[in-house]
């Protein structure tokens, strides 16, 4: 079977959520939720956040892989390690068990939270920069936007 390829980022990104989906989300809890629940909670957020984020990582890499030169180059490496540092955080990340101590949990889903804001900062910083090179150096057949 020969599949398009505007159809693979679409097929990328469904397959990645799929990866994603993880089994440890907080359990149901009466009332407000615990401290442990209310971190793994935010968490989960932000790793949801920065997985909408990885489409422009994509869309980025390939525009960028169109350009055909060198200065480009780095620009991909940014936003390939970018996607690597998330994955490498998705394959890590073991929620611990909900018997485990309350203490233990909260302390494990802030250590976490810590290292996915390092994840969140290199996504930004790499697309900020492929942005930047993609607007100051338009790829060919590109045109500019207007200035006013």
């Amino acid at each position: 079977m020969n599949i398009a390829p505007k159809n693979v980022l679409p097929l990328a990104l469904v397959a990645l959520a799929a990866a994603c989906s993880s089994p440890n989300q907080p359990i149901a809890e009466q009332g407000a939720p615990s401290e442990a629940s209310a971190a793994e909670m935010v968490l989960m957020n932000r790793h949801d956040s920065l997985m909408a984020e990885t489409s422009k990582l994509y869309e980025y890499k390939a525009k960028l892989s169109g350009y055909h030169t060198e200065a480009a180059a780095p620009y991909i490496h940014g936003l390939l390690a970018a996607d690597a540092a998330m994955m490498d955080w998705m394959h890590q990340y073991k929620a611990p068990d909900t018997t485990a101590a309350p203490a233990a949990r909260v302390a494990y889903f802030r250590q976490q939270q810590e290292i996915l804001a390092g994840v969140s900062r290199q996504y930004r910083a790499t697309l900020d920069s492929a942005q930047r090179f993609t607007t100051e150096h338009p790829a060919a057949g590109d045109v500019p936007p207007a200035s006013k």
